[in-house]
């Protein structure tokens, strides 16, 4: 029953393939793409500093999916504006991205892995709070050719603090 139960799953995900609607730019992975998500990569964290919401959602398509460390994902533009919103009511944000590397293009999608350090400063007062940390983006190729993130998580290097 197992061996069967496998059997039609491939037979059902390639015939799933088979019908799927070719790419516009089937190869994909082109010089030009590869900078078009660079300069998405560090609008990013740009505008991360900036404050600005509206702005940092730009960088996402309307279905992003953000799995920030140690909270529930977030799905949707809606529910990152919520989290920005309180996000910025409790810290100013500071960061770059160190580096970036394994970006793999294919087609209208795009992984990459980066390293990152983030200083994030209380609105209220108090010591700032320091850390460095790795992530994974996956970009979309948008309608009208441009690349946005799709999918964003990303966590900490640093130990979970004693009592935590």
């Amino acid at each position: 029953m197992k061996n069967r139960l496998v059997v039609v799953t491939l037979v059902t995900f390639g015939a799933a393939l088979g019908c799927a609607q070719p790419s516009p730019t089937p190869s994909g992975n082109t010089e030009a793409d590869r900078e078009a998500i660079t300069q998405v990569r560090q609008q990013e964290m740009t505008l991360f500093g900036a404050g600005d919401i509206d702005n940092v959602l730009a960088v996402f398509t309307d279905d992003v999916v953000m799995m920030p460390p140690n909270e529930p994902v977030l799905v949707g533009k809606e529910a990152a504006r919520s989290w920005l919103q309180e996000m910025y009511q409790q810290f100013k944000i500071e960061g770059t991205y160190t580096s970036a590397s394994d970006l793999t293009v294919t087609g209208d999608w795009a992984f990459e892995r980066m390293a990152f350090t983030l200083k994030l400063t209380p609105t209220g007062g108090g010591a700032a709070v320091e850390d460095v940390g790795k992530g994974f983006h996956v970009y979309r190729r948008q309608g009208d050719g441009s690349w946005k993130i799709a999918q964003d998580i990303w966590n900490s290097d640093k130990p979970v603090p004693e009592g935590r």
